[in-house]
């Protein structure tokens, strides 16, 4: 008896500590609170993050010596919001380092030409200046120029500025559950959670979004 109780806690134990690596360092299950990234993200998507060779995932003594991962334009990446630093956004990178942006009646150049945007919305009908119009900047070093795809909800570089390298902290790979939900601009409250859980057991049939399941993101 007292074996069998050794090995179960024992695979207990190994079960637990490899979901917390696979978790914490390699892939971790995020959701999607606001409509910036709409329509190639919606509110309610769940999807794992690939955290694979971003240091910010790791304690700064051992940054110096991982990887440094390839960041492209058109690429999608989560990262620590500049205004709130427990706050995760997700938004498609735009401009890259020693780059030079500007925006005109809501077509963006760089270098001077003009950009290309297929995943791009807009949902409202005027200008509103820095929304709209904005530059020319230029990125600095190890930086990026973040978006979301829908232009007129999206809080980003527009407003905050440059995003470090540092602050990224994975690229969304595939939706694994979407879910019909209102958005929200902050991390949940419990009282929040205890609502959408109750939500989601009188309602996970018919607010599932069942074709979204395993999309991949980019």
């Amino acid at each position: 008896m007292k074996k069998r109780i050794w090995a179960w806690t024992k695979s207990l134990g190994s079960t637990i500590v490899f979901v917390w690596i696979f978790t914490h360092g390699v892939a971790q299950a995020t959701v999607v609170p606001s409509e910036s990234m709409y329509p190639t993200i919606l509110v309610g998507d769940h999807f794992f993050l690939d955290k694979v060779a971003f240091p910010a995932n790791y304690p700064q003594a051992l940054q110096k010596y991982l990887p440094t991962r390839t960041i492209e334009r058109g690429d999608i990446v989560a990262l620590w919001s500049p205004e709130n630093p427990k706050l995760r956004l997700v938004k498609r990178v735009i401009g890259l380092p020693g780059e030079t942006l500007e925006m005109r009646q809501r077509e963006l150049f760089i270098d001077g030409r003009k950009l290309d945007e297929p995943y791009v919305i807009y949902t409202d009908a005027g200008d509103f200046d820095r929304r709209d119009n904005f530059g020319p900047v230029t990125v600095p070093p190890d930086s990026f120029f973040l978006m979301g795809d829908n232009r007129d909800r999206s809080n980003d570089s527009r407003f905050w500025g440059f995003s470090p390298r540092e602050n990224l902290i994975g690229k969304p790979l595939f939706i694994y559950w979407s879910y019909e939900h209102e958005p929200y601009s902050t991390e949940m409250t419990v009282r929040q959670w205890i609502e959408h859980a109750g939500s989601v057991a009188a309602h996970f049939f018919s607010k599932t979004r069942w074709l979204r399941t395993g999309t991949v993101l980019r």
